[in-house]
């Protein structure tokens, strides 16, 4: 039996991208969820998001502004995630992150965090991903080797009809 919840897409729905060391700056985004479904099948199960990348946002008015031109850059206004694997606990999905022209694996870390008696009314997302290199437009560098960031998510669900 399929049991499917969709993600509840209202304000401060939103996926937290955290870098490691950056030359000298950590870079933090958050950019909103836009849609997604969790979908469990016995012992399996499929996560889908999707992020507004163009509506990111980070601590710092330079960054944001280097981010928001690689969005432009690569065509990247909406960030797809399609991850598969098995149904936990937790539950663990492998899948492609695709924005653009970019595409990038990720493993993530599903687990509910709602009451007992209803264990999905709320989900936290961790993971990581590595990219390699990455040619940055952040004043004072403009490549990174090596570049990896750290996925971090808690998101409300809606059983699906």
């Amino acid at each position: 039996m399929t049991v499917i919840w969709t993600v509840h897409t209202v304000d401060g729905a939103a996926v937290r991208l955290r870098s490691g060391s950056a030359g000298i700056m950590t870079i933090d985004i958050t950019a909103p969820v836009s849609g997604g479904e969790l979908h469990l099948d016995g012992d399996q199960a499929r996560l889908t998001l999707r992020l507004a990348l163009d509506q990111l946002r980070t601590g710092n008015f330079l960054t944001q502004a280097a981010a928001r031109s690689i969005v432009s850059k690569y065509d990247a206004h909406v960030l797809t995630y399609d991850g598969a694997g098995a149904a936990g606990p937790p539950i663990q999905v492998a899948g492609q992150a695709v924005a653009g022209t970019i595409e990038v694996a990720i493993d993530l870390s599903v687990t509910p965090v709602g009451p007992e008696h209803s264990p999905y009314d709320e989900i936290s997302l961790a993971g990581s991903a590595s990219m390699g290199t990455v040619h940055l437009p952040f004043p004072g560098m403009s490549t990174i080797d090596d570049f990896s960031f750290d996925v971090d998510a808690r998101l409300a669900l809606l059983p699906k009809p």
